[in-house]
């Protein structure tokens, strides 16, 4: 968590070129990118958290909260994700029909 990165465009093209057709796109690769950082977070502060326990006991249990919280909104991100592909798929398989 100390360590700063940049976030890299998919294929290395620009992060602003997207799909004009496909308009929830760019929308997705966002939230699977916050997905993935949440994941990382979640990894890193379970780790603070361990080493904490048996020094600062509060600490760790904060430590475990904001990792608990950061595994939460992982989840609900990459279920928004599942649910706006299953609409795509939907509304694709509607217009076929």
């Amino acid at each position: 968590m100390n360590e700063t990165r940049k976030p890299k465009a998919p294929n290395g093209k620009a992060a602003a070129a997207g799909d004009p057709s496909d308009p929830l796109a760019r929308m997705n690769e966002m939230l699977i990118a916050q997905a993935l950082s949440l994941d990382a977070m979640f990894t890193e502060l379970v780790g603070h958290a361990a080493d904490n326990y048996t020094k600062w006991p509060t600490s760790a249990a904060r430590y475990a909260r904001l990792a608990l919280r950061a595994q939460s909104n992982c989840r609900a991100s990459v279920e928004t994700v599942a649910k706006a592909d299953r609409a795509k798929r939907r509304a694709q398989g509607g217009a076929a029909a």
